[in-house]
């Protein structure tokens, strides 16, 4: 499937609530998003990190993301919840990673007291390992670096699609992620862990983008999708 990742700013304005706001991918969605004129609740632990960001339509507030009473409220005033949130990685695995189920547990509980269905998170290509993923996250960045983060983010994905059949859940899978521009080009998306035979890398502001699209049109409720852009 592709996704035309172009001028968003036609689609009706929605009031999304964001975590991980003050991060790298994070604030791309939120310029993304206020560009295109929706509301954003930006949920955060350091308001600080968004303050050269002014907007109208941007209210900040202050949370332990681990909390869900922390998260109901705001949820209540939205139409979609969209994690951006990540941690650094362990090298060679030796410190274990809990975060990215850590995280969506109180996100998703959060989203039911508050009846709230729609949820677009992010995870990374090859969070279980197959054999058509590339080479460089097999014999590199998966042993060396990568290990314990992408089995969280497994983790992750499995308690969406286990435990959360009531959640409109939508994973997106990107590659290698640089802060460079958006492409200005269409995205492909598939079911899965990887794209191969595809660019490995990949803007924020392009992960951003397909976020937001996912948010507007409902596309690939229930699904894990690998991104990336064509060659």
């Amino acid at each position: 499937m592709m996704g035309n990742i172009g001028d968003l700013s036609t689609n009706a304005t929605m009031k999304i609530a964001v975590l991980g706001a003050t991060g790298p991918t994070g604030l791309q969605f939120v310029l993304e998003a206020l560009k295109n004129e929706h509301e954003i609740f930006a949920l955060v632990r350091n308001p600080e990190g968004l303050s050269s960001v002014t907007n109208d339509k941007l209210k900040v507030k202050e949370v332990d993301i681990l909390k869900e009473d922390d998260l109901v409220e705001t949820f209540k005033n939205t139409d979609a919840v969209v994690s951006c949130l990540g941690c650094r990685p362990s090298f060679l695995g030796w410190s274990p990673i809990t975060f990215y189920l850590d995280s969506i547990k109180p996100i998703v509980n959060a989203m039911r007291t508050a009846n709230k269905k729609r949820l677009i998170c992010m995870s990374a290509w090859g969070t279980v390992s197959t054999p058509e993923e590339p080479r460089i996250i097999k014999y590199f960045l998966r042993p060396i670096f990568l290990s314990s983060t992408l089995k969280s983010m497994s983790e992750m994905e499995d308690f969406l699609k286990e435990s959360c059949s009531d959640i409109d859940y939508t994973v997106v899978r990107p590659p290698g992620l640089t802060n460079d521009p958006t492409s200005g080009k269409e995205i492909k998306a598939e079911e899965g862990q990887c794209i191969p035979d595809i660019v490995g890398r990949i803007s924020r502001r392009d992960v951003a983008k397909f976020m937001l699209e996912c948010a507007i049109s409902h596309d690939w409720n229930k699904k894990c999708v690998a991104i990336g852009l064509e060659t």
